[in-house]
């Protein structure tokens, strides 16, 4: 399964669902807030998320391949 880190969010999750999943096990619980999603999740993408969570783009790169995605639209 591929994976677009260059996409937004929202369309990830619609896409893959377990994305979701996967961002809350990394830290990033706010996904889970009501309207966060659908709000925030439209212009953001996930390194940008990294970034401002401060977590290593290449610990969410790496949970993604534990999950079976290849991942693309990494800088």
């Amino acid at each position: 399964m591929e994976i677009d880190f260059s996409k937004n969010l929202a369309t990830l999750v619609k896409e893959h669902p377990i994305t979701k999943e996967i961002m809350t096990e990394l830290g990033f619980s706010d996904i889970n807030k009501p309207g966060m999603l659908q709000i925030a999740g439209r212009y953001m993408t996930i390194p940008k998320g990294a970034k401002m969570k401060k977590i290593p783009l290449e610990k969410v790169v790496e949970a993604f391949e534990v999950h079976g995605f290849e991942v693309k639209g990494v800088e």
